[in-house]
């Protein structure tokens, strides 16, 4: 499983700010409540209920209700207030090209650059953050636990470091 680091996801989003604001929002719903690209796209005023994101998840995956998030509460209210249909006016080819557009910009390898590494990230960070699986799998709507540990697997990265610790070198 591979997820982008938060200075990646954090890069990703700068680069996308700087081109266009409403693709970082659009990147950052996406990462702050874990959907697919699908959910993301599907997206309309309606799915913002009381301050919360409601979202019923595809592929046999729970309702949840998720509470707005403080780096994106602000423009995502705004937009939903001026916006009939989707809030988020692409596709998913669309979604794929800005990720791998803005995702070389922002010096993220090739392979982590697609719509669904975001949903990775919302849960391997979370899990790095201090989130336990049982949040996680609520979070992220999985109804089968097994899904949500997937989270658990370490990085190459991580696993080169704990080998190199481990070793002395």
């Amino acid at each position: 499983m591979k997820s982008l680091t938060r200075v990646e996801l954090d890069s990703l989003l700068a680069v996308a700010e700087k081109h266009d604001p409403l693709h970082a929002l659009m990147f950052l719903v996406t990462f702050n409540h874990g959907l697919r690209v699908s959910e993301t796209l599907a997206l309309t005023r309606a799915n913002i209920v009381n301050g919360y994101l409601v979202v019923q998840r595809l592929k046999g995956s729970k309702r949840t209700s998720q509470p707005l998030q403080p780096n994106e509460r602000e423009q995502l209210l705004a937009l939903a207030a001026k916006t009939d249909g989707p809030l988020f006016s692409t596709y998913r080819k669309h979604y794929q090209r800005l990720m791998i557009r803005y995702g070389a910009e922002a010096g993220i390898p090739r392979f982590k650059c697609t719509p669904h590494k975001l949903k990775h990230s919302t849960g391997r960070l979370g899990y790095e953050g201090g989130m336990g699986l049982p949040e996680i799998q609520t979070w992220l709507g999985h109804i089968n636990g097994k899904n949500t540990m997937v989270y658990l697997e370490a990085s190459e990265e991580q696993a080169a470091n704990a080998f190199a610790a481990a070793i002395g070198g």
